[in-house]
């Protein structure tokens, strides 16, 4: 090797060293700015709650300012995208719900890959639905209801918060196990479905209990099931769905925080660490539990495994329904 080369090998391997330490500094010090939490949904809803929950504790326990940031559009997808092309440098995280996972059986191409483009931080919070009816309709079981839509094929309807949305899957997934015929009617969100449920224009739907909880204490609305895989506390004498004939249903949502592909491990260990913290303090729990949720705060290890299982079963379900988000 020349002189000329070795200097340049020399230099090269310099730079790289000093490169390999500048950024290993940079994680000892991390956080040393502020962070921002993408939020892709609109303002107001369970993703976006918990984020600012998040960001207020935060940035006190790291004694950095911690931004919410929403970026709404075409379920998600826009501000999840935008997540995925952000620097992995632990600077730029997002709080998606369960809807991240549902995507890609619906929405293709995709511009990321739900599982392989992010690297999970944490599950914060699952949120059971419930199985609601217009008080018009004389069913006060699932059976009943069952029952009555058999009588009846293709009179009833249920509704949900749009194509592709959770509700929808949930509702077509009800739909096919129980073996009966049922028009789906989309909304444009959850409250917009409210007063033809409540009439009787639409007659079923699956919803966050916080959405309906108080037109099921007025009346207005009927409750015939939790969704998830156990009873509401709220409800402890209300059957699940699956307790009441259709085994396997499972219907819930969830949120998860998210970083880019490629953040490093001891970014992703002091993020874990401190939001975990946040999720675990009393009154951050009894915030979520007011909107039907219970913590999780698990590891990233344990998230990975269900955002896994949850495209799984959404892919699976999909296909199986035929479910097409331009019906």
């Amino acid at each position: 090797m020349n002189r000329n080369r070795f200097l340049r090998v020399c230099a090269a391997s310099v730079g790289l060293l000093a490169l390999m330490g500048s950024a290993s500094l940079a994680e000892d010090n991390y956080p040393s700015r502020a962070i921002r939490i993408i939020v892709p949904y609109a303002p107001g809803g369970q993703g976006d709650i918990t984020a600012r929950l998040i960001s207020d504790h935060l940035a006190s326990a790291i004694g950095q300012p911690v931004t919410v940031e929403n970026r709404a559009g075409a379920n998600g997808v826009i501000g999840i995208d935008a997540l995925a092309k952000s620097a992995p440098d632990g600077y730029t995280i997002g709080v998606v719900v369960a809807s991240h996972a549902l995507s890609p059986a619906l929405i293709k191409p995709l511009p990321y890959d739900p599982v392989k483009d992010f690297t999970p931080i944490t599950t914060t919070a699952i949120t059971q639905m419930v199985m609601v009816t217009t008080p018009a309709l004389k069913a006060n079981t699932v059976q009943e209801f069952i029952d009555y839509a058999k009588a009846h094929p293709g009179e009833l309807a249920y509704k949900s918060a749009g194509p592709g949305s959770n509700s929808h899957l949930f509702g077509a997934w009800f739909a096919d196990a129980a073996g009966i015929d049922m028009i789906h009617v989309p909304y444009k969100g959850s409250g917009d479905s409210m007063p033809d449920l409540m009439s009787g224009v639409v007659h079923m739907g699956f919803d966050t209990l916080p959405a309906v909880n108080g037109h099921i204490k007025s009346g207005q609305l009927k409750l015939l099931a939790a969704g998830g895989p156990a009873r509401a506390p709220q409800y402890p004498d209300v059957p699940t769905v699956a307790e009441a004939g259709i085994p396997g249903f499972a219907a819930n949502s969830w949120g998860m925080v998210l970083a880019p592909k490629g953040t490093p491990a001891p970014v992703v260990e002091r993020l874990n660490k401190e939001i975990v913290a946040v999720l675990n303090k009393p009154d951050v729990k009894a915030r979520l539990a007011t909107m039907g949720a219970e913590a999780v705060a698990d590891t990233p290890e344990a998230a990975r495994k269900m955002l896994e299982s949850e495209v799984k079963l959404y892919t699976d379900l999909v296909s199986k329904l035929k479910i097409d988000v331009a019906k």
